[in-house]
Protein backbone atom coordinates (compact mmCIF):
# COMPACT_ATOMS: atom_id res chain seq x y z
CA UNK A 1 0.00 0.00 0.00
CA UNK A 2 1.37 3.57 -0.66
CA UNK A 3 -1.16 5.34 2.04
CA UNK A 4 -3.40 4.19 5.11
CA UNK A 5 -7.08 3.00 4.32
CA UNK A 6 -9.73 3.94 6.71
CA UNK A 7 -12.92 2.66 6.76
CA UNK A 8 -15.73 5.15 7.51
CA UNK A 9 -18.49 4.06 10.21
CA UNK A 10 -20.69 2.14 8.74
CA UNK A 11 -24.65 2.67 9.00
CA UNK A 12 -26.88 -0.16 10.93
CA UNK A 13 -27.19 -2.90 8.23
CA UNK A 14 -31.13 -2.59 9.13
CA UNK A 15 -31.56 1.31 7.98
CA UNK A 16 -29.53 0.47 5.00
CA UNK A 17 -31.73 -2.56 3.63
CA UNK A 18 -34.92 0.24 4.39
CA UNK A 19 -33.31 2.93 2.49
CA UNK A 20 -32.36 0.54 -0.26
CA UNK A 21 -35.57 -0.95 -0.57
CA UNK A 22 -37.58 2.51 -0.24
CA UNK A 23 -35.42 4.21 -3.19
CA UNK A 24 -34.60 1.02 -5.21
CA UNK A 25 -31.06 1.84 -5.19
CA UNK A 26 -27.84 -1.11 -4.61
CA UNK A 27 -27.13 -1.39 -0.92
CA UNK A 28 -23.82 0.44 -1.15
CA UNK A 29 -25.30 3.65 -2.30
CA UNK A 30 -27.72 3.74 0.81
CA UNK A 31 -24.89 3.21 2.74
CA UNK A 32 -23.29 6.38 1.37
CA UNK A 33 -26.66 7.89 1.77
CA UNK A 34 -26.85 7.60 5.53
CA UNK A 35 -23.18 8.80 6.02
CA UNK A 36 -24.09 12.47 4.50
CA UNK A 37 -27.46 12.28 7.00
CA UNK A 38 -29.86 11.58 3.86
CA UNK A 39 -32.19 8.78 5.50
CA UNK A 40 -35.46 9.37 3.98
CA UNK A 41 -37.06 9.34 0.11
CA UNK A 42 -37.66 13.11 0.84
CA UNK A 43 -33.87 14.27 1.53
CA UNK A 44 -32.57 11.87 -1.27
CA UNK A 45 -34.90 13.86 -3.74
CA UNK A 46 -33.36 16.87 -2.89
CA UNK A 47 -29.76 15.36 -2.85
CA UNK A 48 -30.30 14.21 -6.12
CA UNK A 49 -31.57 16.97 -8.13
CA UNK A 50 -29.36 19.83 -6.29
CA UNK A 51 -30.22 21.88 -9.40
CA UNK A 52 -34.29 22.43 -8.47
CA UNK A 53 -32.79 23.43 -4.64
CA UNK A 54 -33.96 27.48 -3.84
CA UNK A 55 -31.11 29.68 -3.58
CA UNK A 56 -30.11 31.93 -0.19
CA UNK A 57 -31.71 35.17 0.14
CA UNK A 58 -28.90 37.78 -1.15
CA UNK A 59 -29.91 40.47 1.53
CA UNK A 60 -29.44 38.32 4.09
CA UNK A 61 -25.90 39.01 3.28
CA UNK A 62 -24.01 41.86 5.30
CA UNK A 63 -24.16 45.03 3.54
CA UNK A 64 -26.17 43.65 0.16
CA UNK A 65 -28.97 46.28 0.49
CA UNK A 66 -26.19 49.26 0.57
CA UNK A 67 -24.39 47.49 -2.62
CA UNK A 68 -27.32 47.19 -4.92
CA UNK A 69 -28.75 50.38 -4.07
CA UNK A 70 -25.66 51.83 -4.73
CA UNK A 71 -24.80 49.89 -8.24
CA UNK A 72 -28.31 49.86 -9.18
CA UNK A 73 -27.65 54.26 -8.66
CA UNK A 74 -24.78 53.53 -10.66
CA UNK A 75 -27.07 52.79 -13.62
CA UNK A 76 -29.23 55.00 -13.46
CA UNK A 77 -26.37 57.61 -13.69
CA UNK A 78 -24.56 55.55 -16.29
CA UNK A 79 -21.57 56.43 -13.99
CA UNK A 80 -17.84 55.17 -14.48
CA UNK A 81 -17.01 51.84 -13.40
CA UNK A 82 -14.64 49.84 -13.25
CA UNK A 83 -14.32 45.98 -12.44
CA UNK A 84 -11.36 44.68 -10.54
CA UNK A 85 -10.37 40.89 -10.62
CA UNK A 86 -7.95 38.54 -9.41
CA UNK A 87 -5.84 36.83 -12.67
CA UNK A 88 -7.00 33.11 -11.40
CA UNK A 89 -9.98 31.25 -12.37
CA UNK A 90 -11.96 32.34 -9.91
CA UNK A 91 -11.22 36.56 -10.65
CA UNK A 92 -11.38 36.29 -13.82
CA UNK A 93 -14.42 34.07 -14.41
CA UNK A 94 -16.16 37.08 -11.97
CA UNK A 95 -15.08 39.91 -14.08
CA UNK A 96 -16.99 37.97 -16.94
CA UNK A 97 -19.61 37.46 -15.04
CA UNK A 98 -20.11 40.94 -13.74
CA UNK A 99 -19.47 42.48 -17.26
CA UNK A 100 -22.00 40.29 -19.00
CA UNK A 101 -24.72 41.25 -16.37
CA UNK A 102 -24.07 44.52 -16.05
CA UNK A 103 -24.69 45.12 -20.00
CA UNK A 104 -27.88 43.41 -20.30
CA UNK A 105 -28.75 45.85 -17.43
CA UNK A 106 -27.82 48.68 -19.44
CA UNK A 107 -24.01 49.44 -17.94
CA UNK A 108 -20.63 48.92 -19.64
CA UNK A 109 -18.32 48.54 -17.31
CA UNK A 110 -14.20 48.48 -17.75
CA UNK A 111 -12.48 45.83 -16.52
CA UNK A 112 -9.16 45.53 -15.07
CA UNK A 113 -6.83 42.23 -14.29
CA UNK A 114 -3.22 42.85 -12.51
CA UNK A 115 -0.43 41.40 -14.10
CA UNK A 116 1.15 39.02 -12.00
CA UNK A 117 4.82 39.56 -12.48
CA UNK A 118 4.43 43.39 -12.20
CA UNK A 119 1.72 44.16 -9.58
CA UNK A 120 1.07 40.73 -7.90
CA UNK A 121 -1.82 39.32 -5.96
CA UNK A 122 -4.59 41.65 -4.88
CA UNK A 123 -5.42 45.45 -5.17
CA UNK A 124 -2.40 47.17 -7.08
CA UNK A 125 -1.14 50.56 -6.35
CA UNK A 126 -1.03 50.49 -10.56
CA UNK A 127 -4.57 49.42 -10.35
CA UNK A 128 -5.52 52.15 -8.21
CA UNK A 129 -3.48 55.00 -10.02
CA UNK A 130 -5.25 53.75 -13.32
CA UNK A 131 -8.91 54.11 -11.24
CA UNK A 132 -8.18 57.55 -10.29
CA UNK A 133 -6.79 58.45 -13.26
CA UNK A 134 -9.24 57.38 -15.70
CA UNK A 135 -11.80 59.05 -13.07
CA UNK A 136 -13.89 56.53 -11.80
CA UNK A 137 -17.01 56.79 -9.52
CA UNK A 138 -17.31 53.43 -8.33
CA UNK A 139 -14.47 50.29 -7.85
CA UNK A 140 -15.91 46.77 -7.67
CA UNK A 141 -13.18 44.26 -6.69
CA UNK A 142 -13.82 40.63 -7.23
CA UNK A 143 -12.15 37.78 -5.75
CA UNK A 144 -9.92 40.11 -3.74
CA UNK A 145 -9.78 43.42 -2.06
CA UNK A 146 -10.86 42.29 1.41
CA UNK A 147 -7.15 42.21 3.10
CA UNK A 148 -6.14 45.69 0.96
CA UNK A 149 -6.85 48.42 3.46
CA UNK A 150 -3.69 50.92 2.36
CA UNK A 151 -4.45 50.68 -1.71
CA UNK A 152 -8.51 50.98 -1.03
CA UNK A 153 -7.91 54.03 1.42
CA UNK A 154 -5.90 55.97 -1.77
CA UNK A 155 -9.36 55.43 -3.67
CA UNK A 156 -12.10 56.44 -0.83
CA UNK A 157 -9.68 59.25 -0.55
CA UNK A 158 -9.85 60.23 -4.04
CA UNK A 159 -13.98 60.38 -3.97
CA UNK A 160 -14.14 56.78 -5.31
CA UNK A 161 -17.09 54.59 -4.11
CA UNK A 162 -16.20 51.10 -3.73
CA UNK A 163 -17.68 47.40 -3.47
CA UNK A 164 -16.11 44.48 -2.17
CA UNK A 165 -16.68 41.10 -3.46
CA UNK A 166 -14.03 38.50 -1.86
CA UNK A 167 -14.76 35.36 0.15
CA UNK A 168 -10.96 35.30 1.52
CA UNK A 169 -11.17 35.61 5.87
CA UNK A 170 -11.28 39.19 6.79
CA UNK A 171 -8.90 41.11 8.90
CA UNK A 172 -10.41 42.50 12.07
CA UNK A 173 -9.85 45.68 10.17
CA UNK A 174 -11.83 46.11 6.94
CA UNK A 175 -11.39 48.01 3.89
CA UNK A 176 -12.89 51.30 3.38
CA UNK A 177 -15.85 49.86 1.15
CA UNK A 178 -19.40 48.54 1.05
CA UNK A 179 -17.95 44.60 2.10
CA UNK A 180 -19.90 41.65 0.87
CA UNK A 181 -18.28 38.83 2.40
CA UNK A 182 -20.27 36.48 4.26
CA UNK A 183 -17.01 35.23 6.38
CA UNK A 184 -16.87 39.02 8.04
CA UNK A 185 -17.84 39.39 11.91
CA UNK A 186 -22.01 39.63 11.69
CA UNK A 187 -22.83 38.61 8.67
CA UNK A 188 -25.75 36.57 8.60
CA UNK A 189 -25.99 34.70 5.55
CA UNK A 190 -26.69 31.57 6.47
CA UNK A 191 -23.56 30.05 4.03
CA UNK A 192 -19.78 31.04 4.17
CA UNK A 193 -18.14 29.24 1.68
CA UNK A 194 -18.54 31.02 -1.54
CA UNK A 195 -16.62 31.35 -4.15
CA UNK A 196 -15.20 34.84 -5.36
CA UNK A 197 -17.35 34.35 -8.22
CA UNK A 198 -20.08 33.00 -6.55
CA UNK A 199 -20.31 36.42 -4.24
CA UNK A 200 -20.30 38.57 -7.23
CA UNK A 201 -23.60 36.28 -8.35
CA UNK A 202 -24.99 36.95 -4.85
CA UNK A 203 -25.02 40.61 -5.65
CA UNK A 204 -26.21 40.24 -9.15
CA UNK A 205 -29.44 38.40 -7.62
CA UNK A 206 -29.80 40.84 -5.42
CA UNK A 207 -29.51 43.79 -8.23
CA UNK A 208 -32.26 41.51 -10.24
CA UNK A 209 -34.46 41.41 -7.30
CA UNK A 210 -34.21 45.02 -6.69
CA UNK A 211 -34.90 46.02 -10.34
CA UNK A 212 -37.58 43.53 -10.35
CA UNK A 213 -35.85 42.25 -13.21
CA UNK A 214 -36.33 38.10 -14.74
CA UNK A 215 -33.61 36.26 -13.31
CA UNK A 216 -33.39 33.49 -16.25
CA UNK A 217 -31.14 36.02 -17.49
CA UNK A 218 -28.85 36.11 -14.99
CA UNK A 219 -28.49 31.96 -14.77
CA UNK A 220 -27.49 31.56 -18.29
CA UNK A 221 -24.35 32.97 -16.76
CA UNK A 222 -24.15 30.39 -14.08
CA UNK A 223 -21.40 28.57 -16.35
CA UNK A 224 -19.47 30.92 -14.72
CA UNK A 225 -20.30 30.52 -11.39
CA UNK A 226 -19.78 26.38 -11.72
CA UNK A 227 -16.22 27.08 -13.74
CA UNK A 228 -15.36 29.27 -10.70
CA UNK A 229 -16.65 26.76 -7.93
CA UNK A 230 -14.73 23.57 -9.66
CA UNK A 231 -11.06 25.74 -10.24
CA UNK A 232 -11.11 27.29 -6.54
CA UNK A 233 -11.84 23.70 -4.92
CA UNK A 234 -14.54 25.10 -2.48
CA UNK A 235 -16.64 22.68 -0.78
CA UNK A 236 -19.74 21.00 -3.06
CA UNK A 237 -22.72 21.58 -0.52
CA UNK A 238 -25.05 23.75 0.42
CA UNK A 239 -25.34 26.76 -2.30
CA UNK A 240 -22.17 26.00 -4.10
CA UNK A 241 -24.01 22.89 -4.83
CA UNK A 242 -26.94 24.18 -6.48
CA UNK A 243 -24.99 27.26 -8.39
CA UNK A 244 -22.87 24.01 -9.27
CA UNK A 245 -25.37 21.94 -10.86
CA UNK A 246 -27.34 25.06 -12.49
CA UNK A 247 -24.09 25.98 -13.66
CA UNK A 248 -23.10 22.53 -15.89
CA UNK A 249 -26.69 22.39 -16.67
CA UNK A 250 -26.61 25.68 -18.40
CA UNK A 251 -22.84 24.93 -19.97
CA UNK A 252 -23.77 21.90 -21.33
CA UNK A 253 -27.31 23.10 -22.80
CA UNK A 254 -25.92 26.32 -24.35
CA UNK A 255 -22.39 26.41 -24.18
CA UNK A 256 -20.80 29.10 -24.86
CA UNK A 257 -18.32 29.97 -28.11
CA UNK A 258 -15.37 30.62 -25.96
CA UNK A 259 -15.83 27.15 -24.45
CA UNK A 260 -16.69 25.20 -27.26
CA UNK A 261 -13.44 26.72 -29.15
CA UNK A 262 -11.16 25.48 -26.31
CA UNK A 263 -12.77 21.86 -26.11
CA UNK A 264 -11.83 21.93 -29.87
CA UNK A 265 -8.04 22.23 -29.59
CA UNK A 266 -8.49 19.94 -26.29
CA UNK A 267 -9.94 17.41 -28.48
CA UNK A 268 -12.90 17.25 -26.01
CA UNK A 269 -17.04 17.15 -26.48
CA UNK A 270 -19.67 17.83 -24.26
CA UNK A 271 -21.43 16.53 -22.61
CA UNK A 272 -18.78 17.89 -19.65
CA UNK A 273 -18.52 16.67 -15.85
CA UNK A 274 -17.25 19.04 -13.17
CA UNK A 275 -14.12 17.06 -13.29
CA UNK A 276 -13.68 18.02 -17.23
CA UNK A 277 -13.87 22.29 -16.17
CA UNK A 278 -11.46 21.19 -13.51
CA UNK A 279 -9.18 19.56 -15.31
CA UNK A 280 -9.73 20.82 -18.98
CA UNK A 281 -11.24 24.51 -18.74
CA UNK A 282 -9.82 25.68 -15.74
CA UNK A 283 -5.83 24.86 -16.34
CA UNK A 284 -6.12 26.92 -19.58
CA UNK A 285 -7.75 29.89 -17.92
CA UNK A 286 -5.19 29.77 -15.20
CA UNK A 287 -2.37 29.41 -17.61
CA UNK A 288 -3.28 32.62 -19.35
CA UNK A 289 -2.68 34.27 -16.51
CA UNK A 290 0.51 32.45 -15.28
CA UNK A 291 2.20 33.02 -18.31
CA UNK A 292 0.51 35.94 -20.34
CA UNK A 293 -2.37 37.67 -18.80
CA UNK A 294 -5.36 37.08 -16.84
CA UNK A 295 -7.46 39.91 -19.01
CA UNK A 296 -6.66 37.78 -22.27
CA UNK A 297 -8.85 35.33 -20.30
CA UNK A 298 -11.67 37.55 -19.72
CA UNK A 299 -11.70 39.03 -23.35
CA UNK A 300 -12.18 35.33 -24.61
CA UNK A 301 -15.25 34.29 -22.29
CA UNK A 302 -16.87 37.70 -23.33
CA UNK A 303 -15.75 37.87 -26.74
CA UNK A 304 -18.82 37.35 -29.39
CA UNK A 305 -16.58 37.81 -32.72
CA UNK A 306 -15.71 33.64 -33.67
CA UNK A 307 -12.47 34.94 -35.52
CA UNK A 308 -11.32 36.81 -32.24
CA UNK A 309 -12.24 33.65 -30.16
CA UNK A 310 -10.65 31.17 -31.60
CA UNK A 311 -7.37 33.52 -32.01
CA UNK A 312 -7.66 33.94 -28.13
CA UNK A 313 -8.81 30.37 -27.52
CA UNK A 314 -5.49 29.16 -29.37
CA UNK A 315 -3.43 31.69 -27.61
CA UNK A 316 -4.75 30.29 -24.23
CA UNK A 317 -4.05 26.66 -25.32
CA UNK A 318 -0.39 27.91 -26.18
CA UNK A 319 -0.17 29.45 -23.00
CA UNK A 320 -1.11 26.09 -21.13
CA UNK A 321 1.38 24.27 -23.25
CA UNK A 322 4.20 26.38 -21.96
CA UNK A 323 2.96 26.37 -18.49
CA UNK A 324 3.33 22.21 -19.08
CA UNK A 325 6.66 22.59 -20.01
CA UNK A 326 8.10 25.20 -17.18
CA UNK A 327 6.00 23.31 -14.49
CA UNK A 328 7.88 20.07 -15.44
CA UNK A 329 10.97 22.20 -15.32
CA UNK A 330 10.85 23.66 -12.36
CA UNK A 331 9.45 20.43 -10.17
CA UNK A 332 12.57 18.85 -11.03
CA UNK A 333 14.43 21.08 -10.02
CA UNK A 334 12.93 21.41 -7.03
CA UNK A 335 13.47 17.75 -5.77
CA UNK A 336 17.06 18.34 -6.98
CA UNK A 337 17.05 21.27 -4.37
CA UNK A 338 15.72 18.69 -1.82
CA UNK A 339 17.64 15.68 -2.34
CA UNK A 340 20.67 17.75 -1.89
CA UNK A 341 19.30 18.82 1.31
CA UNK A 342 20.62 17.03 4.54
CA UNK A 343 18.85 18.24 7.14
CA UNK A 344 15.54 17.50 4.83
CA UNK A 345 14.56 14.48 6.55
CA UNK A 346 14.41 15.98 10.30
CA UNK A 347 11.99 18.60 8.57
CA UNK A 348 8.06 18.73 9.01
CA UNK A 349 8.06 20.99 5.64
CA UNK A 350 9.32 21.81 2.51
CA UNK A 351 10.60 24.81 1.39
CA UNK A 352 12.36 25.80 -1.81
CA UNK A 353 13.23 28.74 -3.32
CA UNK A 354 14.93 30.07 -6.35
CA UNK A 355 15.52 33.38 -7.57
CA UNK A 356 15.00 31.98 -11.70
CA UNK A 357 11.26 30.03 -10.96
CA UNK A 358 8.69 31.43 -13.13
CA UNK A 359 6.36 32.87 -10.96
CA UNK A 360 3.39 31.66 -12.13
CA UNK A 361 3.72 28.16 -11.90
CA UNK A 362 4.82 28.20 -8.46
CA UNK A 363 1.86 26.85 -6.99
CA UNK A 364 1.51 23.45 -9.22
CA UNK A 365 5.09 23.09 -8.73
CA UNK A 366 4.25 23.40 -4.67
CA UNK A 367 1.16 20.87 -5.37
CA UNK A 368 3.84 18.33 -7.20
CA UNK A 369 6.21 18.60 -4.36
CA UNK A 370 3.41 17.24 -1.81
CA UNK A 371 2.81 14.51 -4.41
CA UNK A 372 6.36 13.14 -3.19
CA UNK A 373 6.89 14.48 -0.05
CA UNK A 374 3.97 14.36 1.45
CA UNK A 375 4.24 17.78 4.38
CA UNK A 376 2.88 21.57 4.20
CA UNK A 377 4.77 23.16 0.82
CA UNK A 378 5.63 26.67 0.48
CA UNK A 379 7.57 27.03 -3.56
CA UNK A 380 8.94 30.91 -3.63
CA UNK A 381 11.38 32.92 -6.64
CA UNK A 382 11.72 36.26 -6.55
CA UNK A 383 9.76 39.23 -8.02
CA UNK A 384 10.73 43.21 -8.02
CA UNK A 385 13.75 43.02 -5.23
CA UNK A 386 11.38 40.36 -2.96
CA UNK A 387 10.58 36.80 -2.38
CA UNK A 388 6.93 35.55 -3.67
CA UNK A 389 5.68 32.16 -4.10
CA UNK A 390 2.42 29.66 -3.47
CA UNK A 391 1.94 27.62 -0.04
CA UNK A 392 0.29 24.31 0.08
CA UNK A 393 -0.85 22.24 2.50
CA UNK A 394 -3.07 19.11 3.75
CA UNK A 395 -5.50 18.02 6.36
CA UNK A 396 -5.94 18.44 9.49
CA UNK A 397 -3.58 21.53 8.96
CA UNK A 398 -4.79 25.36 8.35
CA UNK A 399 -2.13 26.91 6.34
CA UNK A 400 -3.49 30.50 6.37
CA UNK A 401 -3.37 29.99 10.38
CA UNK A 402 0.13 28.69 10.09
CA UNK A 403 0.91 31.75 8.26
CA UNK A 404 -1.20 34.42 10.31
CA UNK A 405 1.65 32.71 13.03
CA UNK A 406 4.27 34.06 10.87
CA UNK A 407 2.99 36.99 9.72
CA UNK A 408 6.16 38.96 11.81
CA UNK A 409 8.44 37.94 8.91
CA UNK A 410 6.13 38.53 6.04
CA UNK A 411 5.30 41.22 4.00
CA UNK A 412 1.59 40.24 2.91
CA UNK A 413 0.27 36.57 2.83
CA UNK A 414 -3.47 35.26 2.22
CA UNK A 415 -5.81 32.63 0.85
CA UNK A 416 -7.55 29.79 2.37
CA UNK A 417 -6.94 26.33 4.82
CA UNK A 418 -5.28 23.95 1.40
CA UNK A 419 -3.62 26.86 -0.56
CA UNK A 420 -2.47 30.03 -0.12
CA UNK A 421 0.49 33.02 -2.08
CA UNK A 422 2.86 34.88 0.11
CA UNK A 423 5.88 37.73 -0.20
CA UNK A 424 8.54 38.35 2.23
CA UNK A 425 11.84 40.44 2.26
CA UNK A 426 15.06 38.39 1.21
CA UNK A 427 16.74 38.64 4.58
CA UNK A 428 13.49 37.55 5.99
CA UNK A 429 14.25 34.42 4.35
CA UNK A 430 15.47 32.55 7.26
CA UNK A 431 13.45 33.44 9.79
CA UNK A 432 10.30 32.44 8.20
CA UNK A 433 11.69 28.94 7.58
CA UNK A 434 12.43 28.73 11.62
CA UNK A 435 8.76 30.33 12.25
CA UNK A 436 7.01 27.98 9.81
CA UNK A 437 8.90 25.06 10.76
CA UNK A 438 7.91 26.11 14.68
CA UNK A 439 3.97 27.19 13.34
CA UNK A 440 3.41 23.25 11.75
CA UNK A 441 5.23 21.48 14.65
CA UNK A 442 2.61 23.52 17.31
CA UNK A 443 0.24 22.26 14.99
CA UNK A 444 0.44 19.27 14.82
CA UNK A 445 1.20 18.20 18.33
CA UNK A 446 3.56 15.35 17.66
CA UNK A 447 1.47 13.75 15.34
CA UNK A 448 3.28 12.34 11.98
CA UNK A 449 1.34 13.68 8.64
CA UNK A 450 0.29 10.46 7.00
CA UNK A 451 -1.45 10.46 3.53
CA UNK A 452 -5.09 8.46 4.06
CA UNK A 453 -7.72 7.71 1.80
CA UNK A 454 -11.10 7.61 3.18
CA UNK A 455 -13.35 4.48 2.00
CA UNK A 456 -17.41 4.95 2.16
CA UNK A 457 -17.70 1.44 1.93
CA UNK A 458 -17.00 -2.12 0.91
CA UNK A 459 -18.12 -3.59 -2.04
CA UNK A 460 -18.14 -7.18 -3.96
CA UNK A 461 -18.48 -7.32 -7.71
CA UNK A 462 -21.76 -9.15 -7.30
CA UNK A 463 -23.67 -5.92 -6.49
CA UNK A 464 -22.90 -4.11 -9.41
CA UNK A 465 -24.63 -6.97 -11.48
CA UNK A 466 -23.91 -10.00 -13.38
CA UNK A 467 -24.37 -8.64 -16.79
CA UNK A 468 -22.47 -5.85 -17.56
CA UNK A 469 -24.70 -4.36 -20.57
CA UNK A 470 -27.65 -4.49 -18.53
CA UNK A 471 -26.59 -3.60 -15.00
CA UNK A 472 -23.14 -1.62 -15.42
CA UNK A 473 -24.96 1.29 -16.92
CA UNK A 474 -27.41 1.77 -14.40
CA UNK A 475 -24.36 1.80 -11.88
CA UNK A 476 -23.11 4.83 -12.85
CA UNK A 477 -26.35 6.14 -13.94
CA UNK A 478 -27.09 6.15 -9.72
CA UNK A 479 -23.22 7.24 -8.61
CA UNK A 480 -23.96 10.13 -11.57
CA UNK A 481 -26.54 11.16 -9.30
CA UNK A 482 -24.42 12.19 -6.88
CA UNK A 483 -22.59 14.95 -8.51
CA UNK A 484 -21.59 17.58 -8.27
CA UNK A 485 -18.50 16.47 -6.09
CA UNK A 486 -16.30 18.03 -4.67
CA UNK A 487 -14.52 18.91 -1.44
CA UNK A 488 -17.81 17.92 0.93
CA UNK A 489 -19.15 15.65 -1.09
CA UNK A 490 -16.18 13.75 -2.58
CA UNK A 491 -17.03 10.95 -5.37
CA UNK A 492 -17.61 7.96 -3.51
CA UNK A 493 -14.78 5.60 -2.79
CA UNK A 494 -15.27 1.57 -2.71
CA UNK A 495 -12.77 -0.99 -1.21
CA UNK A 496 -12.87 -4.35 -2.16
CA UNK A 497 -10.65 -7.54 -1.40
CA UNK A 498 -9.53 -10.74 -2.25
CA UNK A 499 -9.68 -9.91 -6.41
CA UNK A 500 -8.35 -11.99 -8.45
CA UNK A 501 -5.84 -10.33 -11.35
CA UNK A 502 -7.23 -12.29 -14.91
CA UNK A 503 -5.03 -9.88 -16.97
CA UNK A 504 -2.55 -7.14 -16.15
CA UNK A 505 -0.06 -4.79 -18.37
CA UNK A 506 1.28 -1.05 -18.51
CA UNK A 507 0.15 1.64 -20.13
CA UNK A 508 2.75 4.33 -21.24
CA UNK A 509 5.14 3.27 -18.66
CA UNK A 510 3.65 4.13 -15.81
CA UNK A 511 -0.22 3.35 -15.87
CA UNK A 512 -1.78 -0.17 -15.04
CA UNK A 513 -4.33 -1.47 -16.50
CA UNK A 514 -6.06 -4.65 -15.03
CA UNK A 515 -9.23 -7.06 -15.29
CA UNK A 516 -10.41 -8.26 -12.45
CA UNK A 517 -12.94 -10.72 -10.95
CA UNK A 518 -13.89 -11.99 -7.10
CA UNK A 519 -15.10 -14.98 -6.14
CA UNK A 520 -18.68 -15.74 -7.24
CA UNK A 521 -19.21 -12.75 -8.46
CA UNK A 522 -19.46 -14.27 -12.16
CA UNK A 523 -18.50 -10.84 -13.95
CA UNK A 524 -14.99 -9.31 -15.28
CA UNK A 525 -14.10 -5.75 -14.50
CA UNK A 526 -11.65 -3.52 -16.56
CA UNK A 527 -9.93 -1.70 -13.91
CA UNK A 528 -7.13 1.01 -14.61
CA UNK A 529 -4.87 2.86 -11.64
CA UNK A 530 -2.74 6.09 -12.67
CA UNK A 531 0.80 6.26 -11.91
CA UNK A 532 0.54 2.70 -9.84
CA UNK A 533 2.79 1.05 -12.29
CA UNK A 534 5.11 -0.17 -10.40
CA UNK A 535 2.90 -2.36 -8.52
CA UNK A 536 2.90 -4.53 -11.62
CA UNK A 537 6.06 -6.71 -10.62
CA UNK A 538 3.89 -7.78 -7.89
CA UNK A 539 1.29 -9.10 -10.05
CA UNK A 540 0.69 -12.45 -12.34
CA UNK A 541 -2.74 -13.92 -13.04
CA UNK A 542 -4.73 -15.46 -10.24
CA UNK A 543 -3.28 -13.11 -7.62
CA UNK A 544 -5.71 -12.04 -4.88
CA UNK A 545 -5.11 -8.36 -4.38
CA UNK A 546 -7.69 -5.65 -1.89
CA UNK A 547 -8.40 -2.61 -3.75
CA UNK A 548 -9.66 0.98 -2.97
CA UNK A 549 -11.05 2.85 -5.54
CA UNK A 550 -14.07 4.46 -7.30
CA UNK A 551 -16.04 3.56 -9.94
CA UNK A 552 -16.15 6.01 -13.19
CA UNK A 553 -17.51 5.66 -17.53
CA UNK A 554 -15.25 4.95 -19.89
CA UNK A 555 -15.73 6.17 -22.75
CA UNK A 556 -14.14 4.73 -26.11
CA UNK A 557 -15.13 4.77 -29.71
CA UNK A 558 -18.26 5.96 -28.42
CA UNK A 559 -19.34 3.06 -26.16
CA UNK A 560 -19.07 3.45 -22.36
CA UNK A 561 -18.55 1.14 -19.92
CA UNK A 562 -17.42 0.47 -15.99
CA UNK A 563 -14.14 0.66 -15.15
CA UNK A 564 -12.86 0.63 -11.76
CA UNK A 565 -10.43 3.79 -10.87
CA UNK A 566 -7.89 1.97 -8.27
CA UNK A 567 -6.47 5.06 -5.86
CA UNK A 568 -4.51 2.00 -4.26
CA UNK A 569 -4.07 -1.90 -3.70
CA UNK A 570 -1.75 -4.69 -1.41
CA UNK A 571 -1.50 -8.23 -1.73
CA UNK A 572 -4.43 -9.50 -0.13
CA UNK A 573 -3.47 -11.40 3.44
Amino acid sequence: MNQTWKLRVQEPVLAVVELSETLKIPQFAAQILLQKGIDSRAKAVSFFKPQDQPLHDPFLMCNMSKAVLRLSQAITNQEKVLLFGDYDVDGTTAVALMHEQLALLGLHCAYYIPDRYKEGYGVSEAGIDFTIQEGFQLLITLDCGIKAHTTLERAYAAGIDIIVCDHHQPDTKLPPAIVLNAKQAGCSYPYKELSGCGVAFKLLQGLYIHLERDLSSLFRSLDLVALAIGADIVELLDENRTLCAKGLAQLNAAPRPAFLAILSLAAQSLPLSLRDLVFILAPRINAAGRIASGKRAVDWMLSSNQKEIEELALAINNDNTTRRALDQEITAQALDQIASDPNFSAQLTTIVFDPSWHKGVVGIVASRLIESHYRPTIVLTESNGVLTGSARCMAPLHLYELLESCQAQLLQFGGHQFAAGLTLLPEQLQKFKAAFEQAVSVALLGKQLQRQIDIDTSIHFKELGSNPQVHFPRVLQILAAFEPCGPGNMHPVFFAKNCIVVEHKVLKGSHLKLKLTQPDAHVMIDAIGFKLAAFEKQLAPGVRIDIVFQITPNSYMNRTTLQLQLQDLCLSA
